[in-house]
């Protein structure tokens, strides 16, 4: 049985890939999704090169280039006719300080925000350049544009002490202009997501819906992804159904964008995972 072809009337099947998991695992991928999320080869530590920032991008325009296990896993979705998901421009991890700091170095003071709009929106620009150039046959069909902005159990964004982001702007202004360049550049039929964990936790569910409902009032925003990092203990598949519906309540579309459940009971895990498919399946 194919998972994609078993629910190819309902949703797509993705799954999360680094560029080794080709040499053992291709067949399998095949086989089983047709939605792929590179696991680390887009986000911006692995796409911004620092060098050439420097070089070429007179403190403002931010240089993009492919390291080779990016171009592996691009060339892997485009061969095979596997849609892609990609994965992130806005994200409090996995981004270099001196992406924040002037003439693109660690050592320099944080640039104002006038300066950081022009890197976010080339950063944007330029990404989506390079897969439409380099990979004309690519079907892109989704991204999330903003990665886990919130405290990790709600209750607000991260503060400036964990988000460079937040430090650099002071406020969410960052979000709006990020949705609004991608939205700008992304390629016709790119749906944009809002994404983040913990999104059952109901202080965190309202950070979600509440961000949500802003950028849709502007038409920024087509959907919100879920990471669904579950334990057979918490939540059960009524807490998590209850932030399901909130987020289908704001009209956008909701993927699941990641799923898995901790235990060391594998039938209450069994359990679990058939109830949050059918949550999925009965609102598809």
């Amino acid at each position: 049985i194919s998972l994609k072809n078993l629910f190819k009337d309902k949703f797509k099947i993705g799954t999360s890939v680094s560029p080794h998991e080709f040499n053992v695992g291709s067949d399998f991928i095949k086989k089983h999704f047709n939605s792929i999320t590179p696991e680390n080869e887009l986000k911006p530590d692995a796409i911004i090169n620092q060098q050439a920032c420097q070089q070429q991008g007179n403190n403002v325009n931010t240089q993009v280039r492919f390291n080779s296990g990016t171009q592996t896993t691009l060339k892997f979705c485009e061969d095979n006719g596997i849609p892609l998901r990609g994965h992130t421009f806005v994200w409090y991890s996995q981004t270099p300080d001196w992406f924040f700091k002037e003439n693109f170095n660690s050592g320099g003071n944080y640039v104002s925000t006038n300066i950081m709009d022009q890197r976010l929106e080339s950063f944007i620009k330029n990404t989506f350049d390079i897969l439409a150039k380099d990979y004309p046959n690519l079907e892109v069909y989704s991204y999330d544009i903003a990665n886990e902005l919130f405290l990790n159990d709600g209750g607000g964004m991260r503060g400036a002490d964990n988000s460079h982001w937040v430090r650099v702007y002071g406020d969410d202004s960052f979000v709006i202009k990020a949705f609004t360049y991608a939205r700008k550049y992304a390629p016709k039929g790119c749906k944009l997501y809002l994404n983040d964990y913990n999104e059952y936790i109901p202080a965190k569910t309202s950070d979600i819906y509440n961000m949500a409902m802003k950028l849709k009032e502007n038409n920024l925003i087509d959907g919100i992804g879920m990471q669904s990092h579950l334990d057979v203990s918490y939540p059960s598949a009524s807490v998590y159904k209850t932030a399901l519906e909130k987020f289908i309540s704001t009209g956008l579309d909701v993927q699941i964008t990641e799923l898995d459940i901790t235990t060391n009971n594998f039938s209450a895990q069994a359990s679990l995972y058939k109830e949050i498919f059918q949550l999925a399946v009965d609102r598809s």
